[in-house]
């Protein structure tokens, strides 16, 4: 997996190191990301470009936070990033709404209060889903190489159990071997098995 972000993590480095180039090619290879985002959580289409230009800055700020030692690729750290962005610009503004409204309406009230729980129940659920991701990052550089490389070909890359034997050079009976001895420690260590 980490073979298709090696362009990408050259970027990183080199924008992190000051290079406009490497920053613009960022900025352009993750725009459809960036609007993907910006319609999922900008409710008005009129304000895209906006939420288009917000984007862009938390891009860049999540350059400067961005560390390669924590084992996340960066452009699963910038959808989180860009999520708890938009996530918060939204409480914030159902904030505003609410304290402009009168109680006139009171059904704006409970829709504001729906769209908060919403908000907070997916900002939960993605953190989950981070941390979750981080773990499995972390068990699959514990894993014996033989082991790790199987479950990459296999289940990032979806080669089948013959096309890794084939590559390797060894039989299909020690490939399957390696795959089922890696998906026994990552279930150990995610408390799924003994």
């Amino acid at each position: 997996m980490r073979e298709k972000y090696k362009l990408v993590d050259t970027w990183v480095r080199e924008a992190k190191a000051g290079d406009q180039k490497a920053s613009e090619l960022l900025l352009h290879t993750f725009r459809p990301l960036m609007l993907s985002m910006v319609q999922k959580y900008v409710y008005n289409p009129a304000e895209y470009e906006d939420g288009l230009q917000e984007a862009s800055v938390v891009l860049l700020e999540t350059l400067k936070a961005y560390q390669f030692e924590l084992g996340v690729v960066f452009p699963f750290y910038l959808k989180n990033r860009l999520f708890h962005h938009f996530v918060e610009q939204a409480k914030k503004n159902a904030r505003e709404k609410e304290r402009q409204c009168t109680m006139e309406d009171p059904n704006l009230s409970a829709q504001q209060d729906r769209l908060a729980v919403e908000n907070s129940m997916a900002a939960r659920e993605e953190e989950a889903k981070a941390a979750r991701c981080q773990k499995l990052n972390r068990a699959m550089r514990e894993l014996p190489p033989e082991q790790k490389a199987v479950l990459e070909l296999r289940y990032y890359s979806g080669m089948s159990v013959k096309a890794i034997a084939a590559m390797k050079n060894a039989p299909v009976s020690t490939i399957e071997k390696r795959r089922k001895a890696g998906i026994r420690r990552l279930r150990k260590a995610f408390g799924i098995e003994p």
